[in-house]
């Protein structure tokens, strides 16, 4: 199960708020192979449970393979040492009529049970997956009304990886070009930090997505020109130790004139 946590001192809260209806029973667990995070509901009817998802900022469980059948139903069916049938997330607008995911997605992967779905009644718009030992995990269709656990899924997004460019920043760095003011640029797969304990000003977050190096906080913004960073505050930054003059360098658009 993964857990909130803080990057860089911003932490990333998921904070979801059930109406009435509904109790969690167990969540937010996240699936290794996708990413998603998934909730076990208190029975509910498949409207409600699938309302109820859509609070939580998701949908009912989409199954597009078998791994995310074998892994939905190992965690929830047996859940708590209980026998579950949940409800999923496919259905048909009109009894007899074609299966869709709630997404708009078509249906290209199926557990059905042998024999089903059968549409037994005249009015079986809804699928879960069977509790049956013998075929664990296989689909019915029941008639929404049916009182059942639901699964919620709820897709996080993925943070955007680091380009190439911006992981060849990672390295030491030395600040007007002097051997004795040594930097450093510090990186994660989705990010970037400047350390400058030379002159004391700690670290900072810098993200090459939003003026090429940004660091809001700071109000400091810099760009890369050659084997340099010009940041906006009159500082630079050299990639080797030497006597840059800096008052040959090249100015940022960022940087303050004189008279400012």
């Amino acid at each position: 199960m993964k857990r909130t946590f803080a990057v860089f001192g911003a932490v990333v809260i998921f904070a979801a708020c059930l109406s009435s209806h509904a109790d969690i029973i167990a969540g937010p667990i996240t699936n290794p192979a996708n990413g998603h995070d998934y909730y076990l509901l208190t029975p509910l009817t498949w409207p409600i449970a699938e309302a109820e998802a859509e609070d939580l900022g998701g949908t009912l469980a989409i199954i597009k393979n078998d791994a995310e059948q074998e892994w939905v139903f190992s965690e929830f069916g047996p859940f708590g040492g209980s026998q579950r049938n949940l409800w999923i997330g496919l259905h048909r607008e009109n009894p007899g009529g074609p299966f869709s995911w709630v997404d708009g997605t078509p249906l290209d992967y199926a557990h059905w049970y042998a024999g089903e779905p059968n549409n037994m009644g005249g009015n079986e718009t809804c699928v879960h997956m069977r509790w049956d030992p013998a075929a664990p995990g296989t689909w019915n269709d029941v008639g929404e009304g049916t009182m059942l656990n639901a699964v919620v899924e709820v897709a996080k997004p993925r943070k955007a990886s680091l380009t190439s460019s911006e992981k060849a920043l990672i390295g030491n760095w030395y600040e007007s070009g002097r051997g004795d003011r040594p930097c450093y640029i510090a990186g994660t797969e989705t990010s970037l930090i400047a350390l400058n304990a030379s002159n004391g000003s700690g670290c900072r977050a810098i993200l090459t997505r939003q003026g090429f190096l940004s660091a809001p906080a700071w109000q400091v913004h810099g760009e890369v020109v050659s084997d340099r960073i010009l940041w906006s505050n009159g500082t630079w930054w050299s990639r080797k130790a030497m006597d840059y003059n800096s008052a040959s360098r090249p100015k940022t658009a960022h940087e303050p004139t004189p008279d400012q």
